[in-house]
């Protein structure tokens, strides 16, 4: 199966799973992405404009970068990599905040574990669409903050359709409501358009199969 067409596959797969316990561990990612971006630049004093744009071209920075590396033969490292790294940013938040969330403790260890048994018994395949999950389950966060999330947002009975914005991770649109006079939800379609033009150029042009 060609790269493109997994990416395709999980796309539609994650955007039905999205709003449900099953994607808790990809939500973690991309809330740690979120909390970590917002806390530096929250210290320097920017607004929340500044924030928002900041988490954006963060969020669309990573997975562009992810998608490079997937290209490489670093891919099938790179579910350990981002479980190993979760599990220490878990690890720290407990001591700080002298508390573990158990609950995250779970959602963190059952990834971990599955990618330590892709990897010992050489499953490569599973581990290239391990990756691939990873990648564009932050693309789904940040689709449903940009277009679901405000989108929800018109009324109760669209609210209780798109239950994929029962988990929104990624803060973006919000501080951007009525700026210039311009709803939040068309703030939130300019920035889908750009964000999908480098992440759909990438998935279709990758040389991995």
């Amino acid at each position: 199966m060609r790269s493109e067409e997994r990416a395709g596959i999980i796309l539609i797969v994650m955007l039905f799973f999205w709003g449900t316990l099953i994607a808790e561990p990809f939500h973690i990612f991309s809330r740690y992405i979120a909390e970590t971006v917002t806390s530096l630049i929250g210290k320097t004093g920017a607004g929340d404009i500044i924030i928002s744009l900041v988490l954006y071209l963060a969020v669309i920075g990573v997975i562009v970068l992810m998608q490079k590396l997937s290209r490489t033969r670093f891919d099938i490292y790179m579910p350990c990599a981002i479980s190993t790294i979760s599990i220490l940013v878990l690890v720290v938040r407990s001591i700080v905040s002298h508390s573990i969330n158990y609950f995250d403790v779970v959602c963190l260890a059952v990834p971990a574990i599955t990618g330590i048994v892709f990897y010992l018994i050489k499953f490569e395949k599973g581990l290239e669409w391990y990756t691939d999950i990873y990648i564009y389950s932050l693309a789904i966060a940040l689709l449903n903050s940009l277009l679901f999330v405000p989108l929800s947002k018109l009324n109760g009975f669209v609210d209780k359709i798109l239950y994929i914005t029962n988990y929104n991770d990624l803060n973006i649109t919000g501080s951007f409501k009525d700026l210039a006079g311009i709803p939040e939800l068309v703030w939130g379609m300019f920035f889908t358009a750009f964000a999908v033009f480098p992440i759909i150029y990438l998935a279709t042009s990758s040389r991995r199969k």
